[in-house]
Parts: C-alpha cells; structure tokens; sequence
C-alpha cells in the first residue's frame, strides 16, 4: 500500500484565509496527500469558498451546523484520516515549501522510531509578508524520545501547525486531550516523546500567520494560559514510567517556575504590553514565592520598557518580532 498523508484544516470565520492553506497543499509535490477541511460552523464566507472544491477529490469538507470549539474539530478530522501521516494545517497558515510534505514522509521512511516530523516555520504578517524565522535547531536532526521532552518541559518548539505525525503514534497514546484548549499541541508532543523520536527539518516548510485573531489571543486570558502550562507538565511528567521518571523528575520544580513566565515573554516578544501585564498582574495570588524571584521584577521592567519605548525600541534592546 502507498504512503500516503492527510491533513486537517480546521477553521472557524476564515474565510479570508482558508483558500491560501487549502490550495498551498494541493500544490505539494507529494501527491498521495488528502485535506479533510472541518469548517466548525463559520458565519463568514467560508462555505462559498469551500464550495469552490466540490470536483477536487482530494478534499473533503466537513460543516458544523453549530460551532464544537477546536479541538473537537481537530479530533474529528484526525479521526476521518486514512493517511499513514496525519497533521494539522490552522486554516490561516500555509505551506511554504512545495516539497515540504515529501522532506516530512522521507524522514519518517528512513526512521522507523520517528513518531512526529516538524520544521523550521516563517512567521508571517496577517497579509502574508513574512518577518521572522524560526529556526530551533541549526541542522536536520533525529531526536531521542526523552532528549525531546527535556526541552519541551521548557519550550514548545514544535509548531501546532504543519506537524505530521504517525496515525499509529495516535491510535496508541490518544489525540488532542480537550481539557487543555490552550496547550492542547504541547501536551500532545509531550506524550508522544515519551515514547517515539522526534524528526526535525531545518528548512521552513511552513508559515504561521501573526494577527490581533489568532486564538492565542482571542480566546485565551494570560492567567488560564500559564495554568495550562503548569497542567501539561504535571501531566505528562505524572506518566513518565519508572526510570524515566527518576531521570527526569528534577526538572519537575523548575519547568513549572519557567512555565510562570513563558507565555508573559512570548506576550512581550509579539509587543502586547497589555497582555503580558495581566499576566503579571495574576502572578502574585497563584505562587506568592515570585515576589521574591528576580525574575518577576526584570519582567516587569521589560514590560515597562515596551509600554513607555514602543515595539522598535524594545525589539533592538531585548529581541522579539516586528509585526
């Protein structure tokens, strides 16, 4: 039997952008691939645009008649998929690179202990220019199950979107745990290196698209954003089995203080002072240990920094994105 791939476009009022991730796949080199789009229940535009697909065979759409949320929508399709190799395409970014897919399933077929593959990514402006690359690791590499999850404890440098994973990676540890709406793809590559390898291409294949509705900004305070966090780690550090728990257990205290403040960086590396000072402002009552950490306090002064100097300013002094 061929190898063969399906993606999932969810998209819930993005019509603007749905076309570009749906047409960016039909132009891979790697053919054997199908799209399930799961339009959960969109009140714009999306349903003429995905009509303009009814003759192609290669996508399927799925219509909400009345909206699930994400994750549901994630895990219906990836339920629908008959490929090999399953991932997410968010339905406002694109591929960028026409043999993306084909770099994906070759490093799969060459490593049979690959349970996921992702890639370097453009960051790219709400019209699509791009801005920024995002490069974790300078080289093509395949990484050991527990070398990943020790940096992922840390920092999810798997992207949500453009990820493929083996659907029998799926069937074995689950799919999108929906209790998580914010970190639902960190807790998922956290369980699947407990027992799989991670493969990673160096070269961006994908674009996420940076714009004031993403849902990271839309749908998520800052406060259920770093509780999500702390929730993922506990949970994933819980199901660690004998040795590798004795391993890895005394990165458990400082992952949880690092997952305090990774979303408010993050906040301030997009320049939203605002958000990133809710955050803060939150941080006091969950763990009043911080008021004592030099951490919090040079937070706040990077915070004071953007608020007071602006984006430029802040992004020459201490890095981060000009969107």
């Amino acid at each position: 039997m061929a190898t063969s791939v399906t993606f999932v476009i969810p998209t819930f009022n993005y019509g603007r952008y749905v076309q570009q991730a749906v047409d960016s796949l039909l132009g891979q080199t790697f053919r054997a691939l199908d799209i399930i789009v799961v339009d959960d229940a969109s009140t714009d535009g999306t349903p003429e645009v995905l009509a303009r697909y009814r003759e192609e065979p290669r996508v399927r759409v799925v219509r909400h008649a009345v909206n699930q949320g994400h994750i549901a929508s994630y895990n219906e399709g990836l339920r629908m998929a008959t490929g090999e190799f399953v991932g997410l395409l968010s339905a406002d970014d694109f591929a960028v690179a026409p043999d993306g897919v084909a770099r994906q399933v070759a490093m799969f077929e060459a490593h049979a202990d690959v349970g996921l593959v992702y890639s370097a990514y453009q960051l790219v402006r709400g019209d699509g220019t791009p801005f920024h690359i995002t490069t974790p690791r300078p080289a093509d590499a395949v990484v050991h199950g527990l070398d990943a999850f020790r940096g992922l404890l840390f920092e999810n440098t798997v992207p949500a979107s453009g990820t493929l994973v083996r659907r029998a990676c799926h069937e074995a540890l689950g799919w999108y745990d929906v209790s998580f709406p914010h970190a639902n793809d960190w807790d998922l590559w956290l369980r699947l290196s407990t027992r799989y390898d991670a493969g990673y291409i160096a070269t961006p294949l994908y674009a996420y698209r940076v714009h004031s509705e993403n849902m990271s900004i839309r749908a998520v305070r800052p406060r259920q954003a770093v509780d999500e966090l702390r929730r993922v780690i506990d949970k994933n550090v819980a199901m660690l089995d004998g040795r590798q728990r004795t391993e890895l257990l005394p990165l458990l205290a400082p992952a949880r203080r690092h997952a305090l403040f990774y979303t408010l960086w993050g906040d301030l590396g997009y320049g939203r002072p605002w958000r990133a000072w809710r955050g803060l402002a939150s941080l006091p009552g969950r763990s009043p240990s911080v008021l004592a950490d030099r951490v919090f306090y040079t937070t706040c002064a990077r915070a004071l920094y953007l608020t007071l100097l602006g984006k430029e300013r802040y992004r020459r002094r201490f890095g981060g994105f000009q969107v």
